[in-house]
């Protein structure tokens, strides 16, 4: 029996496997491997590229990016890839290709859209990096593309598969610890020095500062989590000179009537995250480098018991194709997310509170 929220709804599965249908089994065939083609090879493409060699199922047969050096830069790394997959001189002539089932996007953030809907359109299974994209329009009609494609489209929130998130998602919308009513999400990074003069401070590439880059993982996990959808924000932001946003401030009411605040700081001097969810009757905190802590309405810690094995989105998107689990990062999560960020945007433009999704 499948685990319901206190009003009956379903809860969305975060583990199930699905067992392939026969007309899966025909089509991909026993013994198949997911031949996936990477778009984009810069720093993030590392990370999937580690994670796909593990997977006996995947194999990563062509890979494209307008950055030569970057293409050898890869080929050096990844000795492993040298002679055995394609270098394609564009996106496009990697999308042609009959040998390429799936793609991973991995470039700067305003060609996600254009990328993906090319890569629907030519029949590929995609994963995206986040964000999946920049604007609320583009979110409706990628989601709308994928919808009529009949293709896996799977986003790298890699959050997902962890743990401590998939446990606090688990207790809160089975009513754990009652009803949310306030979100506390905070990021500290040196982001401003750490992206100074690359692509990600570069408006027209990356969309937007860090609210939509790091800070995208952390507004994605508190609406994943709790099943929140954000109604209005009241948001100011600090650039420090540069064309994009450097530091959020932003007050967040739920469309349940929660509040919340979200803090991202990208002029910190290290790395720090900081996630509460407060409940009528309990709290969860996860707090970086000291996990997951689960107290009572009393105060008294709760023992979360076993939480399993982390995992990560490479290997679901495979798992997803191969009809071996569900897609745990949907396009939806994406919609709600660049709605939150683009209201925010809005908001410290206009100096007033905005409605969120309009």
């Amino acid at each position: 029996m499948s685990e319901r929220t206190r009003d009956g709804t379903p809860i969305a599965p975060t583990a199930a496997i699905a067992t392939p249908s026969i007309e899966h089994e025909r089509r991909v065939g026993v013994g198949h491997k997911v031949r996936i083609g990477l778009i984009g090879c810069g720093g993030m493409a590392n990370a999937h590229i580690r994670q796909l060699l593990a997977i006996p199922e995947a194999e990563i047969v062509a890979i494209t990016d307008p950055a030569e050096a970057a293409v050898q830069r890869t080929l050096e790394r990844w000795p492993d890839l040298r002679g055995r997959v394609a270098v394609c001189p564009t996106y496009e002539d990697l999308l042609a290709r009959d040998d390429v089932d799936a793609v991973q996007i991995h470039s700067p953030h305003t060609l996600h859209f254009e990328q993906a809907m090319a890569a629907l359109a030519a029949g590929k299974h995609v994963m995206i990096e986040k964000p999946m994209v920049c604007r609320v329009e583009h979110a409706h009609q990628l989601i709308e593309r994928w919808k009529r494609s009949g293709k896996i489209v799977l986003i790298a929130y890699q959050r997902h598969l962890q743990k401590e998130f998939r446990y606090a998602r688990r207790v809160i919308q089975s009513g754990g610890i009652g009803k949310i009513e306030y979100i506390a999400a905070l990021q500290g990074q040196e982001w401003l020095r750490g992206t100074r003069g690359t692509w990600r401070q570069t408006l027209e590439l990356s969309g937007g500062g860090q609210i939509n880059d790091s800070g995208s993982h952390l507004i994605d996990i508190i609406l994943w989590v709790t099943g929140e959808r954000a109604e209005e924000v009241f948001a100011y932001q600090e650039r420090f000179d540069t064309p994009v946003d450097i530091n959020t401030a932003a007050a967040i009411r739920f469309r349940s009537g929660a509040l919340g605040t979200l803090s991202v700081i990208g002029n910190a001097p290290s790395w720090w995250e900081d996630i509460t969810f407060y409940g009528s009757e309990g709290a969860l905190y996860i707090r970086q480098g000291m996990g997951l802590r689960h107290l009572d309405a009393a105060g008294k810690p709760v023992d979360p018991g076993d939480l399993g094995e982390n995992s990560n989105p490479d290997r679901n998107f495979v798992d997803a194709i191969l009809g071996r689990d569900e897609v745990q990062a949907p396009p939806e999560c994406g919609l709600a997310v660049i709605e939150l960020t683009e209201a925010a945007w809005r908001s410290a433009k206009s100096g007033r509170p905005e409605k969120v999704g309009s």
